[in-house]
C-alpha cells in the first residue's frame, strides 16, 4: 500500500575552488561601481530619510533609522566578505609592488 519514495540525487559538496569562483562572479557583478558611488548609495537614502523624518517631526525615527541603516549595511558587508574594502586593498597592494 505504501509507495516507496524516490531518492533525489544530492549535489556533490562544493570545493573551495568553486566557492571562490562564485564569489569572484558576484564581486565582478558590481565591480564597476567606484568607491564614491558606494558612498553615495549609502549616504543618499540616509540623508533623504533624515530630511523626511525631520519635516514630519518624527524625532524617534530620526535616531532609529540611521542605527538600522548602518546595521543593515554592516550585516550585508559582513555576509559578503567586505568585497568593497578588499577590492580597494588589493589594488593598493599591487601599486606598492
Amino acid at each position: 500500500m505504501t509507495k516507496s519514495k524516490k531518492r533525489q540525487k544530492k549535489k556533490p559538496p562544493s570545493t573551495p575552488r568553486t566557492q571562490r569562483q562564485g564569489q569572484e562572479e558576484q564581486t565582478g557583478q558590481f565591480g564597476w561601481i567606484p568607491l564614491w558611488g558606494w558612498i553615495l548609495i549609502f549616504i543618499g537614502p540616509l540623508a533623504l530619510s533624515e530630511f523626511m523624518f525631520y519635516r514630519a517631526g518624527r524625532t524617534a525615527s530620526m535616531v532609529l533609522f540611521p542605527v538600522a541603516w548602518i546595521g543593515f549595511w554592516i550585516a550585508i558587508m559582513h555576509r559578503s566578505g567586505w568585497p568593497i574594502i578588499k577590492k580597494r586593498d588589493e589594488k593598493h597592494d599591487d601599486k606598492e609592488k
